[in-house]
């Protein structure tokens, strides 16, 4: 709910008209206003009219990333799914941000964990520092979280991770051959994309990695046989 008022700038020595939203002071102006959730749309156009404007004015991110931080889960989420959508155009104008969106994975909405963990994918291979000391937390999401929307993503982000150098990826590996049996499998094509970023970026694993990419070579789903021969093809080229 919206409550209007007034607040003293204290540098300019002036008042500027303000929005409470659940008890969170937004600015008439800002552009977190021109959300969804602000807005009481229930599509996603709303979202997607501000990642524009953001793509075009790419300063807007520094008040989306306040939004992330907001308290408030419907507007966190939105901010989110902004800083998703503009990655996937430009991953490199998320990674200030990455520290903000890590905390958002143990958020108790699921679309703002989801949100969260895909800009995180997105932006994983340029940020390995900040992704590494939560791989812990990554392989518990993969493990427990109710929402396979956040666990395929979680699987990606190890998995792009894995191609950030040898290191990640000697130590993305467990995390990705443990996600080849959890859940029943439903992550596997997942975990054999990350595996090909391991291939390319860890040459000592190129005997298991064979042999993985053999074992689901033949597998009955098709998107899984095309993850397993990229896999086949990740090894083959970097053991020559």
């Amino acid at each position: 709910m919206l409550h209007y008022g007034f607040i003293f700038n204290r540098n300019e020595k002036t008042f500027a008209q303000m929005d409470l939203v659940n008890g969170e002071v937004i600015p008439v102006m800002s552009i977190l206003r021109q959300l969804s959730s602000q807005r009481n749309d229930r599509t996603e156009f709303s979202n997607r009219r501000v990642v524009v404007q953001c793509l075009e004015a790419p300063d807007l991110l520094d008040e989306i990333a306040a939004g992330l931080q907001s308290g408030n889960a419907a507007l966190m989420g939105d901010c989110a799914e902004v800083m998703t959508q503009v990655a996937k155009q430009h991953p490199e104008w998320i990674t200030p941000f990455a520290n903000i969106l890590v905390p958002l994975l143990a958020h108790k909405t699921a679309r703002v964990r989801w949100e969260a963990m895909h800009a995180l994918a997105l932006t994983a291979g340029l940020v390995p520092d900040v992704i590494a000391p939560v791989l812990p937390t990554l392989e518990d999401l993969m493990q427990n979280d109710p929402s396979v929307i956040v666990r395929d993503y979680a699987v990606d982000t190890v998995g792009n991770y894995a191609a950030t150098g040898p290191l990640a990826a000697e130590a993305a590996y467990p995390l990705l051959v443990e996600a080849l049996s959890i859940w029943k499998g439903k992550h596997v094509g997942h975990a054999l994309d990350g595996l090909a970023n391991v291939a390319r970026s860890f040459p000592g694993l190129q005997d298991e990695l064979q042999a993985i990419a053999d074992d689901f070579a033949q597998n009955e789903r098709a998107v899984i046989r095309k993850s397993a021969k990229k896999l086949q093809k990740a090894v083959k080229f970097h053991a020559d």
